[in-house]
């Protein structure tokens, strides 16, 4: 009984999270277009939303970490894939670390999707969004490298396999786009769409590799 209620109890976590990131996730993403369109009549190219959408992915995530961090007994255990609150308090760094990384990367990359909109605002140059997102890039490096020195067995492995799936994610896309656009049977990869692929991949590799090892189940 007692195994068959935590089994239960976990789903409904489980639920509870998927519903409270899908109504976030579509609800701040049509804002945030609708606020953009809002200034100046940007008119949003197909690589320029993506991009958008996976910069505002990753500082949903950074959002989410963030108050649950912050806030372990009241949000962290309920939003979080954790055991309790005790598990936040104990990363607490690291969490809190992840999720300003997160959400300034995140940041970073909807900046520059928006900057190269057209008719996006002349105070926001694609170069200076470009800029901006290179020493967003350096700060996360110089955090990783930070982290890694605390990691144990554990997630130093995970952080290889993610950096591993990355790379094999990029390099199939890169031969089967690059390869269908030379044989003309598709159009080749515009510049952002490159920028996507990268962060989008890392995306899916970290999901991918959590997955494996059973991160992802309720708990």
């Amino acid at each position: 009984m007692t195994t068959q209620a935590s089994k239960t109890a976990g789903w409904r976590k489980t639920a509870m999270q998927a519903t409270v990131g899908a109504i976030a996730g579509a609800g701040g993403m049509s804002v945030g277009l609708t606020l953009a369109e809002g200034q100046g009549g940007v008119d949003w190219a197909p690589s320029s939303i993506i991009l958008f959408g996976v910069g505002f992915i990753f500082a949903l995530m950074g959002l989410f970490v963030g108050l649950g961090t912050a806030a372990p007994n009241l949000v962290g255990q309920r939003l979080l894939n954790v055991a309790d609150a005790e598990e936040i308090v104990e990363e607490r760094s690291s969490m809190g670390a992840s999720s300003i990384c997160c959400l300034v990367l995140g940041a970073a990359l909807m900046l520059l999707a928006y900057s190269v909109a057209a008719g996006a605002a002349a105070s926001v140059s694609p170069a200076a969004a470009y800029g901006i997102l290179l020493v967003v890039l350096g700060g996360f490096t110089a955090v990783s490298l930070w982290m890694w020195q605390s990691f144990d067995e554990l997630w130093r492995q995970l952080t290889v396999e993610i950096s591993a799936i990355t790379g094999n994610v990029l390099m199939l896309v890169a031969i089967v786009w690059g390869g269908a656009a030379a044989a003309r049977l598709t159009a080749g990869p515009q510049p952002l769409d490159l920028v996507s692929l990268a962060f989008g991949s890392m995306l899916l590799a970290c999901f991918v590799a959590a997955g494996r090892r059973g991160m992802m189940a309720p708990r």
